[in-house]
């Protein structure tokens, strides 16, 4: 399933039986930005653990930070909100605007968001260290949209599958 456009930002989720057991739902989750999947794969990730990221990463979009000056440019604000988001000490810890997956996390892929202004907001990501930069701008409130809705599927397809047992 694809919630949201792909064409602008999208998020897929495909339970995999063949991975899942009656206690781990296993299956696929990414990012579809601008028709391309980002990390140019799919990921095999943990489909409850994924629902919890999604679910925190709500609250971060609900709040609707802005840090960063419209007018930087994509290599800055991404340099800017990675060391926000990834400060080098643990203890001052502070991710709120990493719209990542675990499994996003894991390959290395930071999504950042952002609210421009009271009409606009960003997506700046970037496939890995040394890799290009790249910024998608939507009306505001699409990300948001775009994550409800699939928290929503996401919890439709973990219920629908308890009690059934994976290969």
């Amino acid at each position: 399933m694809i919630f949201g456009n792909p064409e602008l930002f999208g998020i897929c989720i495909e339970s995999m039986e063949a991975w899942s057991t009656k206690k781990i739902k296993n299956g696929v989750m990414c990012f579809v930005l601008q028709n391309q999947i980002i990390g140019g794969r799919f990921f095999r990730s943990t489909l409850g653990p994924e629902l919890i990221r999604m679910k925190s990463i709500l609250s971060s979009l609900q709040e609707g930070k802005k840090e960063v000056s419209s007018e930087w440019s994509a290599a800055d604000a991404f340099a800017h909100l990675r060391a926000l988001s990834f400060p080098e000490t643990e203890e001052d810890e502070c991710r709120s605007h990493v719209v990542s997956t675990w499994s996003l996390l894991d390959a290395g892929i930071d999504v950042f968001y952002e609210v421009l202004n009271d009409k606009d907001e960003r997506i700046l990501y970037s496939e890995g260290e040394g890799k290009s930069i790249g910024e998608l701008i939507l009306p505001l409130n699409t990300v948001l949209d775009v994550f409800q809705s699939a928290v929503a599927g996401l919890e439709a397809i973990l219920n629908a599958s308890e009690g059934k047992e994976g290969a």
